[in-house]
């Protein structure tokens, strides 16, 4: 979900996670303090300046946006204390999502971790709440509605985030107890999936409904009943793609690394340069991969990718050691591991190669465009897609 089409811009880092934000929060950031600096807090504080109504709505969507970075934070730490590595926080249009590398491995995990994020924003709801209180509890002051503000909207966040509308954090609770029901992740997948999307389309269709003028209680305008449509495409696409990746998942769980795997890949020396061993290969196997040897230790892969990044006239002057990708950037894996996980590492890393290694010893490598060409083989998946 952090590919929202548009370069990531990094903030900074919480507890060694990348906070990120995408082009789109900014629009959404201007949006929602346009409207509090000039509809609400005017209409709440009537006699407070223009330059106060402005520091009050920036004041507001800022720390309102932290929260949401907490909230997130909530579901990384939940999920690095169950060994599952988050790969950034990132803040876009529709507010924040932690990219969490794999799935759980048990259903009590996934539910543990959906359920963080909720409880974080509602416990924060309720520290603003308290604050408001210790600090008077008036209704006159600037920072009574932005406490007042703040408090309510993370109650919301926390209350909408539990809806069962899969891959929302309520969705994932969903789906964990019908893998604890049934014991299948696959279905419990297939049932959330499909419920997230039946949940999109209610929200589509109150949208629309608001949009032409029906008072639908959850949608009080024109402008709200068009939000509600985009947070609904959203959630559909979203469900789409979770159910799709759940085929494809299905389809690689068929397989093994040892399947797929090219035995006894060649081994070069470093010194040897990239023409000796592209020219003459590379036009007959593009796929060619050769792992590099120094002082009879790997050092690195050196595969056709990086042979066709240096210019034909290069080749000749560059060697291997220096056009390779070095050993440590790479991931081994096990022969017998299940190709679903094999993949899901290579795209975490970004990876186009994995040694495969038995007792220490490479005996294959795994190429990514091999893993994919099973699912287009499969019906699943199109050349342009992968």
């Amino acid at each position: 979900m952090t590919g929202m089409g548009l370069r990531n811009i990094r903030l900074g880092s919480l507890l060694g996670i990348p906070v990120l934000v995408n082009p789109s929060w900014f629009l959404l950031f201007g949006i929602t303090t346009w409207f509090l600096a000039t509809q609400f807090y005017p209409d709440a504080l009537e006699d407070a300046s223009r330059r106060t109504h402005y520091a009050m709505a920036t004041a507001s969507v800022l720390v309102f946006f932290a929260s949401i970075v907490l909230h997130e934070l909530a579901h990384s730490l939940v999920a690095r204390a169950f060994n599952i590595p988050v790969k950034s926080i990132t803040l876009f249009i529709f507010g924040g999502v932690a990219q969490i590398t794999r799935e759980a491995a048990r259903p009590w995990h996934e539910l543990l971790m959906a359920a963080a994020g909720p409880l974080t924003s509602l416990v924060l709801g309720g520290l603003f709440a308290l604050a408001w209180w210790l600090a008077g509890a008036q209704g006159d002051r600037p920072i009574d509605y932005v406490l007042v503000w703040l408090a309510i909207m993370n109650g919301i966040l926390g209350l909408f985030n539990l809806l069962p509308a899969f891959p929302m954090d309520g969705g994932r609770i969903f789906r964990a107890a019908i893998w604890l029901t049934t014991g299948s992740y696959n279905r419990a997948t297939a049932v959330a999936g499909w419920t997230g999307r039946g949940f999109a389309a209610l929200m589509i269709g109150l949208g629309f409904a608001a949009v032409l003028g029906f008072d639908v209680r959850v949608a009080e305008d024109i402008g709200g009943g068009i939000w509600l449509m985009l947070i609904g495409l959203f959630l559909e696409n979203a469900a789409r793609q979770s159910l799709f990746q759940n085929r494809l998942v299905r389809e690689l769980q068929r397989y093994r690394a040892e399947d797929l795997m090219h035995r006894d890949p060649p081994v070069v020396a470093g010194d040897l340069s990239v023409g000796s061993l592209a020219r003459g290969v590379l036009e007959l196997n593009p796929r060619v991969c050769y792992f590099v040897q120094e002082d009879g230790r790997l050092a690195g892969i050196l595969s056709g990718y990086q042979m066709r990044e240096i210019p034909e006239e290069s080749w000749d002057r560059v060697t291997a050691s220096e056009a390779m990708v070095p050993s440590g950037r790479l991931r081994a894996t096990d022969r017998d591991r299940l190709l679903s996980d094999v993949l899901l590492e290579m795209e975490t890393e970004e990876l186009l190669h994995m040694p495969v290694v038995d007792d220490g010893r490479v005996v294959g490598v795994i190429a990514r465009d091999r893993i994919l060409g099973v699912l287009r083989q499969a019906g699943l998946l199109s050349s342009a897609r992968a």
